[in-house]
């Protein structure tokens, strides 16, 4: 049996949207990041294009989560007694 091996390419740059998507945020926070610097963006006529190396580098740089509580996470409301659903 042969063993099949696959490789992939990454992309050298992405636009703010595909930014926006792979980390999870919106494209004014993509835009924040690029005016701190913590992105790297590069213009090509009209379009903003950013350094794929530079978002994998943001997010590996983001603290992990190592509590049992999560900052921010909603809450479950509780119904008051006597309301209906």
């Amino acid at each position: 049996m042969s063993v099949v091996e696959i490789k992939t390419i990454e992309p050298l740059a992405m636009s703010p949207d595909a930014a926006a998507t792979a980390l999870s945020v919106n494209k004014r926070t993509i835009y924040r990041l690029i005016t701190e610097r913590k992105l790297i963006a590069r213009k090509e006529g009209s379009r903003t294009l950013i350094d794929y190396q530079s978002v994998k580098r943001h997010y590996e740089s983001l603290p992990l989560l190592s509590g049992a509580s999560i900052p921010n996470a909603p809450q479950r409301r509780r119904r008051a007694r006597g309301a209906r659903a």
